[in-house]
């Protein structure tokens, strides 16, 4: 609750600075925008942290493949998103419906082998 309130501090603090530049200074205020984002990022990576030990303790449930392929489309997905976010934050909305494209089609490649995996798995129960 208080890492909440802290970090709507800090967006808050961003949006008033960012409303403030916009005008006279658009390069800043995109910059102060792009870092507040960024670095509530790197807050919220660093709780997630009891997750991913969670997580870990699957891996005897995943027959071999890992959980950390679950984490990588994911981590892509996020990426991805931040930087179509980005891009249409700087007016780039083509380039943000394609960072959008690339990032499915790459979590979706990443997920492939856990997903045959389970298929099989499914498959060889039916027989």
């Amino acid at each position: 609750m208080i890492l909440l309130c802290k970090l709507a501090a800090a967006v808050f603090v961003a949006a008033v600075l960012t409303l403030a530049l916009k005008k006279d200074q658009p390069a800043f205020a995109f910059l102060v925008s792009v870092c507040t984002a960024a670095g509530l990022l790197t807050v919220v990576v660093r709780q997630v942290e009891p997750l991913l030990d969670w997580l870990r303790t699957l891996d005897v449930y995943f027959g071999g493949q890992n959980p950390a392929v679950l984490l990588r489309a994911l981590g892509i997905a996020l990426v991805a998103q931040f930087a179509a976010d980005t891009c249409k934050e700087a007016g780039l909305a083509a380039a943000a419906t394609a960072i959008e494209l690339c990032g499915r089609v790459l979590a979706l490649l990443q997920a492939l082998p856990l997903l045959q995996s389970l298929l099989g798995s499914f498959a060889d129960y039916l027989q």
